[in-house]
């Protein structure tokens, strides 16, 4: 029987190592009913069901999970309440995670419902939080993509108000993450920081976006710098964008860069835009990060139709040509390279 067993556990990640959804599955439901399916099971598992779409799968491990917390246990030994706690932990993060990752973001009430049982059983730490906030953002996120997805079919215009809903929901159930971290005494980290960051841009809470940057203090990085660049763009403020760029100093991205120039783009405050994108250029090529596509349709919906905007395309196509000559060269053998030189 112990063979058997272990042949059945091998099965299972072979099948989830080759992305057979079905199969993976079936073999985890025969683990779990002879006893053998430990936490990292079902953690694979839970990837499982996020990957193939199947949140009827996740919601069957969370029932499970929840009403026989023994099954967490590692198998070789009982831990202590502090050991269970830290192998608890990354089991709710992966709950947390699976239900998140509900292509529409319904599923925040889940991942809720998750993160409330990992704070009463006190394993609840910063990963799980962060799994939580990034839960949110995608709950913000998620609903809009849906909501564009349902106006092609033809939706009625009542979406507009589940979208506000989804952003109001999602703000106060940040909101309260963070206190309760506080509360608690979990620590934030770089990710705790991007995350509420985006959630607030996303619903239009500048005010919020920028005090959860102002609070991160020293774990701010370049991510945590790009969510508030990008909520500043997404509000139009230019200032607040170009102030946050700066911040960044030599930690500036492509991302950061890109992120400003769309602020510039739609910003309605009175600045020169002109003349901060020419900078924003200026700057880019300084720290030796080429124009992309986002780059470039940014600084023509700025320059417009004038000399400016012509260069700048002058300027691209002469670089998509010799992208497209040495992409050539690198095709032809070496001879043949050699004889289009002489």
């Amino acid at each position: 029987p112990g063979a058997k067993r272990m042949e059945v556990r091998k099965a299972f990640y072979r099948a989830a190592k080759a992305r057979q959804f079905q199969a993976a599955w079936d073999l985890l439901a025969s683990a779990r009913r002879s006893g053998v399916a430990d936490k990292h099971m079902y953690g694979v598992g839970l990837s499982i069901a996020s990957s193939a779409g199947r949140t009827g799968w996740v919601d069957a491990l969370w029932r499970e999970l929840r009403q026989a917390p023994e099954l967490r246990r590692t198998r070789e030994r009982q831990p202590s309440e502090g050991q269970s706690a830290r192998l608890n932990a990354p089991l709710c993060t992966a709950l947390i995670t699976a239900f998140g990752s509900d292509r529409d973001g319904s599923r925040l009430g889940s991942c809720r419902a998750v993160l409330q049982w990992a704070v009463e059983h006190g394993i609840a730490n910063t990963t799980t939080y962060n799994a939580f906030l990034h839960c949110a953002s995608r709950s913000i996120g998620g609903t809009a993509s849906a909501r564009r997805g349902r106006r092609r079919g033809g939706a009625a215009a009542s979406d507009d108000t589940s979208a506000t809903d989804a952003a109001a929901l999602a703000v106060a159930m940040t909101d309260q993450a963070l206190a309760q971290m506080g509360e608690l005494g979990v620590a934030r980290d770089a990710r705790t920081a991007a995350s509420a960051i985006t959630v607030y841009g996303r619903a239009g809470r500048l005010d919020r976006a920028r005090d959860v940057y102002e609070e991160s203090g020293d774990v701010a990085d370049t991510v945590v710098g790009n969510a508030l660049i990008a909520a500043a763009a997404r509000a139009g403020d230019a200032v607040l964008a170009l102030d946050t760029l700066a911040s960044l100093g030599d930690a500036a991205s492509i991302v950061s860069y890109n992120a400003a120039l769309q602020a510039l783009v739609k910003s309605d405050q009175s600045l020169d835009r002109v003349a901060h994108a020419l900078e924003l250029r200026r700057a880019m090529a300084e720290a030796g990060l080429a124009e992309d596509e986002a780059s470039v349709s940014s600084l023509l919906a700025i320059f417009g139709d004038g000399p400016l905007g012509e260069e700048l395309l002058a300027e691209r196509s002469l670089q998509q040509q010799q992208q497209q000559q040495q992409q050539h060269q690198q095709g032809q053998p070496q001879g043949q390279q050699q004889q289009q030189q002489q």
